[in-house]
């Protein structure tokens, strides 16, 4: 299976009477994630299929640029299991049961993302993905799986197998 790991776009800082969950994203945020969403669509294998996100509104937010640029015609799926300090294996689960549309698009939040990759791939010195950030996973159920690039947003290009997982 081939998952994109997607960070949601930069988000106001403040979100009075709505808290945390409710912080939507900025226009810089929007705007970068257009750009990073463009970019997937143009490419053979990292067009997402289907786009599974965590319920907060930026995450959502961000979820529906990605589908909109990948002229996805189902739903984007809201899936609380990437909501933040969630549980890894509640992911991995829906994960090993997933006979969908490839790649699947996840978008969540930091630091769950980084413990999910971790729990795909093994420990291969991520430090996190940056707002609007993509790294693509392949993985087939059983671990460990591998890491196949990580986007770097300032120059819209993937760098491609970074590491390869190892036991």
């Amino acid at each position: 299976m081939e998952i994109l790991i997607i960070r949601h776009g930069q988000a106001v800082d403040d979100a009075p009477d709505l808290g945390d969950a409710g912080r939507w994203l900025t226009g810089k945020g929007r705007k970068v994630t257009r750009r990073v969403a463009r970019w997937l669509a143009r490419r053979e294998g990292r067009r997402p299929a289907a786009v599974w996100t965590s319920p907060l509104v930026r995450a959502v937010q961000t979820a529906e640029i990605i589908a909109e640029a990948a002229e996805l015609t189902d739903e984007v799926s809201v899936v609380a299991a990437l909501s933040p300090s969630r549980d890894t294996a509640e992911i991995l689960r829906l994960l090993s049961q997933y006979q969908g549309a490839q790649p699947l698009a996840l978008v969540g939040h930091e630091p769950s993302l980084s413990a999910l990759l971790t729990a795909l791939v093994g420990d291969v010195g991520w430090t996190g993905l940056k707002k609007s950030g993509v790294v693509a996973v392949s993985w087939d159920g059983r671990w460990p799986g591998a890491l196949r690039f990580v986007l770097d947003r300032k120059a819209m290009k993937a760098v491609s197998l970074l590491k390869e997982a190892q036991h």
